[in-house]
């Protein structure tokens, strides 16, 4: 009986050590809404998308078009540069790991992968596709 309670106290302490150890990489990658203030270029994207037909597409690739701009006051707008006269407007906030932008019409969520004072990477997914975007800071 002795072993027995020895046993389970030793179970017991390594359970301990071993939930203690554990820590959330996701919350140590994320900076501030400081940290994201600012304009930010795409750099790469990765990701898939099923197409009408039922085919996978698929993507790894540099792409330097878009931009985001998020200002101080919550407020922000997607940039393109094909056309940088077209901005699209949106109100933002960040919640832990979770981006939302909520444009006029409709809102998306990402989840924040990275973001520091120069790299933001985002990923945003549903059913039918799934994109990984890294973005770094301009100004």
């Amino acid at each position: 009986m002795k072993a027995f309670r020895i046993l389970a106290a030793l179970m017991m302490a390594v359970v301990c050590v071993g939930l203690s150890s554990c820590s959330k990489d996701d919350d140590e990658k994320i900076g501030s809404t400081d940290d994201l203030v600012g304009k930010w270029q795409l750099t790469w994207t990765k990701g898939w998308e099923m197409d009408s037909d039922g085919t996978k597409e698929e993507w790894d690739e540099a792409d330097d078009r878009q931009f985001f701009i998020f200002k101080n006051d919550g407020t922000g707008y997607e940039a393109y540069k094909e056309n940088a006269a077209d901005k699209y407007p949106y109100t933002w906030k960040l919640n832990g790991n979770k981006l939302t932008l909520t444009y006029d019409n409709y809102e998306d969520v990402y989840k924040v992968e990275t973001l520091n004072k120069s790299t933001l990477i985002i990923t945003i997914s549903d059913d039918d596709e799934s994109d990984t975007s890294t973005y770094k800071k301009i100004s």
